[in-house]
């Protein structure tokens, strides 16, 4: 117990660590974020958002209770469990996948992935791993972790895994495969139709959106939407094809062998927003038999409505929108389906494909877009009628009843939650689906977690109104501002990622009702609360309020892009990449005798957001010159060439047209050489993010490695200077020490100490065999709340009130518990002797007062109990 002048101390000292920064996150992309142990003593769900590991165990009537957060890298979006006692957790930014132990409730071990890992899946003895932005697989020995021969895997974004019942076969699908469409560019095709508008003039001449058989397309687009892969030769036997345009999750049927497939089929083809207004996605469960050449049978989960017709709440309260997840029960005949953009869990019958239960896991008073929980996950108890729902808004877990499809409850799966309440709040207006006509699409049908669908759309309007944009012809040196006229009728325009918006404006702690840039592929929109008019025009529901609108702007401006992986560990220039060398690129890229390049997109973003002339890039319209820090990843799977086959149906430019860097536009750069084009290649390649690796990395270290990881930490700690914080989490001797890397002393601070007085060599002087420490980067100011002060208050958690266990006997024989609740981060133990082992009390306890309070019979002749913290 701590003394009240102990406490003063602390805070004055940890206000001095902590600098205030604005919150910024990554929105993870959940893909299997919740499983259970086999024997179903376990339930594991990820925390994206703080970096760990939740772990349950079902109490009473199933209801869980939250026994450890366990941290692991940055934004785990996967879990498995390979036993009863280990558990493998993908980490999506910090391309790793962390080994837990569920006995010591700790990480054990890291394996190195490629970038932005997705799925773990075990089969045939091995450990898979889905790379999504390397398009690759690696695998591993489940039980050694030895690396194996990684599987190269041709198709977009690898995600979701399942197996055969045997083992044999492994299923892995893609999230951004496409639907076969492609673009033709706009001296191939057709005129746009006259406008119906007659005040407007002739529309511009446009590229078409076409379906890939179109008879003036010359080069194939493929549609590998699922792979199957022999885990024995660890070698491609197939793709399937026509599945869907988006592909969430599958899972095998566990008496057929069919594959079931959840996915999205997108309407790009229908050209002029109002033609989509409400509807522009269909959400489908998919059937899909293993034979050969056989087709995928689609089952509609919005059957019956009619979208012509004007929507209604009653249909509005059906809608099943963007499904993500997919649990079918043993027997077969039914499968679960979390509708992660419709707050609803529906039942299905796998016979009929007929919708039997829809569940509404938005309860309570508040029915608002605030209020949305996104199931994410789903996963069935192994014996028990018990259906476990992850949501990844409310970083909670709903228990649902499979015998009477009744939710029995909601539990919060996190001690503390980070991300801020006005980030929350707009959170759930960009994924809402009820927000439109029919309650079947939202902003988050197109923007995948806040990024892109990897397709173009033409939501031009003949009937709307010429727009005016000011720009400059800086590319010419003429600094005189003139009117760009902006056509309604814009053409096709590709996918935009709504990540990363904040390194375009002036600040990114500006408030929100008055930060303007221009956004948009045409620099359009003067801010991002422009887009408020997307509610009504695109979705065919009505305008969302101010309030509600800036803080979804707030929540928009808090997305960060992932670290280029194409850098160094320092986020220094590679000398290889791509063929070429970017630090030679960057000085051609910068250089304006040579280029020019650096006129529109000069650093640090890439972007002047000057709408520059259309003649420099060989446009038909006026276009914002747009940033660079994605082109590394939208720059493969495009090959218009004649005769050749492509991933996608739609390149890098605004239209979906360009595909060879580095001009991608017809800019002329005949001041370089075809070497020199390369090394330009190999730079916008690797173009800054805005984001370092050192706040994304993450490094088990033990005694066995320390010295081999040596520079690798002291690369962490100066990177952490200036790039984001440097936290460390350890188990040693048993026990947990976490640590905060000072940036003032250059030492670092333990969650016991009111100040930073140890160095790295004598951090590691503690490990011995058995123990170890995970260094960790994350994003600039969070690093104290994930480490040393998780609940915030300026008290370091090792110096805070420990609440006291009072012990009652009643007078009927049973025993009444109770200890202050300080924030709901204890769990109540027992044990029959203090030399055994310690379980978790399965009764659910009631707050009262202030106090958790349980009572329960006497069960056994002697009993221990003590409180153990969650984390």
């Amino acid at each position: 117990m701590k003394s009240f002048f102990t406490a003063i101390l602390a805070i004055v000292l940890m206000t001095v660590l902590v600098t205030a920064q604005p919150f910024t996150h990554y929105e993870a992309r959940h893909c299997h974020p919740i499983a259970i142990t086999p024997d179903g003593t376990k339930i594991l769900v990820v925390n994206s958002a703080d970096g760990r590991l939740s772990v349950l165990v079902p109490g009473a009537n199933g209801t869980p209770i939250l026994i450890a957060e366990i941290p692991t890298g940055n934004e785990p979006v996967s879990v498995r469990a390979r036993n009863n006692h280990e558990a493998w957790v993908v980490n999506e930014v910090s391309d790793s996948v962390s080994i837990i132990d569920l006995t010591e409730m700790r990480v054990i071990d890291s394996l190195s992935a490629a970038d932005e890992p997705a799925d773990v899946h075990f089969a045939n003895g091995k450990a898979f791993v889905t790379c999504a932005r390397n398009g690759i697989v690696r695998v591993f020995d489940a039980v050694t972790r030895s690396p194996l021969p990684s599987i190269p895997i041709q198709g977009l974004y690898p995600t979701a895994m399942s197996s055969s019942a045997d083992g044999s076969k492994l299923y892995a699908s893609f999230l951004l495969s496409g639907n076969r469409t492609t673009v033709l560019p706009a001296d191939n095709a057709r005129s746009q139709p006259n406008p119906t508008n007659p005040a407007l003039p002739a529309p511009p001449k446009t590229a078409l959106i076409v379906p890939s058989n179109d008879s003036r397309v010359n080069y194939q687009v493929l549609d590998h939407d699922v792979v199957e892969i022999d885990t024995q030769t660890m070698s491609v036997i197939r793709y399937l094809s026509d599945v869907g345009t988006n592909l969430f999750d599958h899972q095998v049927h566990p008496t057929t062998g069919e594959l079931w497939v959840l996915h999205s089929d997108s309407l790009n083809t229908i050209a002029f927003e109002p033609n989509l207004k409400g509807h522009f996605s269909f959400h489908r469960l998919s059937r899909q038999p293993l034979s050969a050449n056989a087709s995928a049978v689609p089952f509609d989960l919005n059957p019956g409505v009619n979208y012509a017709a004007p929507g209604t709440a009653a249909i509005i309260a059906n809608g099943l929108a963007q499904p993500t997840a997919l649990a079918i029960e043993p027997s077969g005949s039914h499968g679960w389906v979390a509708a992660f953009n419709s707050d609803r869990v529906a039942k299905v019958n796998l016979a009929s494909g007929a919708i039997e239960q829809r569940i509404n896991v938005r309860t309570g008073a508040d029915v608002s877009s605030s209020a949305m929980r996104g199931p994410r996950g789903l996963v069935l108890h192994p014996t028990q009628p018990f259906l476990y729902v992850s949501h990844k808004f409310t970083q909670s877990v709903s228990v649902i009843s499979t015998a009477n499809n009744a939710i029995l409850s909601e539990v919060s799966i996190s001690s503390v939650n980070v991300i801020p309440e006005s980030l929350r709040r707009g959170r759930g207006y960009l994924y809402d689906a009820r927000l439109s006509s029919h309650g079947t699409v939202s902003c988050a049908t197109c923007h995948l977690d806040a990024d892109r669908d990897g397709l173009a759309w033409d939501l031009g309007d003949p009937g709307g109104a010429m727009v005016i944009v000011k720009g400059s012809a800086l590319s010419a040196h003429i600094t005189s501002v003139k009117n760009r006229d902006l056509h309604p009728m814009k053409g096709p325009m590709v996918t935009q990622t709504l990540r990363g918006m904040a390194s375009n404006t002036t600040s990114v702690t500006t408030p929100a009702a008055s930060v303007t840039t221009k956004f948009h592929w045409r620099g359009d929109k003067p801010s991002i609360q422009s887009f408020n008019s997307t509610f009504a025009d695109l979705l065919g529901g009505a305008l969302i309020d101010v309030d509600d609108m800036n803080d979804l702007t707030n929540y928009l401006l808090s997305l960060r892009h992932h670290p280029n992986p194409n850098r160094n560990f320092d986020r220094t220039l590679k000398t290889a990449v791509s063929g070429g060398n970017a630090v030679a690129g960057r000085d051609l890229f910068n250089d304006h005798l040579a280029s020019h390049c650096a006129t529109c997109h000069p650093l640090a973003s890439g972007t002047d957001q000057n709408i520059d002339l259309m003649s420099e890039v060989g446009g038909k319209q006026p276009i914002k010159n747009p940033p660079l820090r994605t082109v590394y990843q939208r720059a493969a799977g495009f090959n218009p060439t004649p005769g050749a086959s492509s991933l996608s149906g739609f390149g890098m430019s605004h239209d979906g047209t360009g595909f060879a860097l580095p001009k991608v536009h017809p800019y002329a750069l005949d001041e370089l050489t075809n070497a020199e084009l390369v090394d330009v290649t190999a730079f916008i390649m690797s173009f800054d993010t805005g984001t370092a690796p050192v706040a994304a990395a993450s490094h088990v270290v033990t005694s066995a490695n320390a010295v081999a990881m040596s520079a690798a930490l002291q690369t962490m700690e100066t990177a952490a200077m200036a790039d984001g914080d440097l936290i460390v989490h350890g188990r040693i001797d048993g026990g947990s020490m976490n640590f905060l890397w000072n940036k003032a002393s250059q030492r670092y601070q333990s969650d016991q100490q009111t100040s930073a007085t140890w160095t790295r060599a004598s951090l590691l002087s503690l490990l011995h065999a058995g123990d170890a420490f995970v260094f960790s980067g994350t994003p600039a100011g969070q690093g104290a709340a994930r480490s040393i002060d998780r609940d915030a208050d300026s008290v370091p958690d090792g110096l805070e009130l420990v609440p006291r266990l009072s012990i009652e006997m009643l007078a009927n024989a049973s025993v009444r518990l109770s200890w202050a609740d300080l924030g709901g981060n204890w769990h109540l133990q027992r044990s029959e002797s203090l030399a055994d082992i310690w379980e978790t009390e399965m009764t659910n306890g009631t707050l009262q007062s202030g106090h958790v309070i349980i009572t329960k019979p006497r069960s056994r002749p002697r009993e221990f109990f003590r409180l153990q913290r969650n984390w």
